[in-house]
């Protein structure tokens, strides 16, 4: 299921006195984005978290996840700006990468 060099978050385990886990209810369970370096066994790994590049030793597959990659939004969003020479209103759509959209109002203009 994993190769190495995966992206992967690691289960992170939770302390437990006695049959009580102390692990508040608020913390993180996993802990990533993890590189798999090498496959020590079928189902286990040397894992290297990413941000601060310490290895986190030998790692069962039972304990990752699948790291995704974040998807960009491409909502649109659309902004209405005053021009204050001619005292119309301007309307311009961009989506997510701050690219601008021509919509059937911006083209209507463009026409008349």
């Amino acid at each position: 299921r994993y190769i190495e060099g995966d992206l992967v978050w690691v289960a992170i385990p939770t302390r437990q006195i006695g049959e009580n886990s102390i692990a508040g209810k608020l913390q993180p369970h996993y802990q990533g984005p993890c590189r798999l370096i090498k496959q020590l066994a079928p189902s286990t790994f040397t894992v290297l978290r990413i941000n601060d590049n310490v290895q986190l030793g030998a790692t069962n597959t039972d304990r990752l996840k699948p790291y995704f990659e974040p998807i960009k939004n491409n909502r649109n969003t659309t902004a209405i700006e005053n021009d204050q020479t001619t005292n119309e209103r301007q309307r311009t759509t961009t989506n997510n990468n701050n690219e601008v959209i021509d919509d059937d109002l911006n083209l209507q203009n463009i026409k008349e």
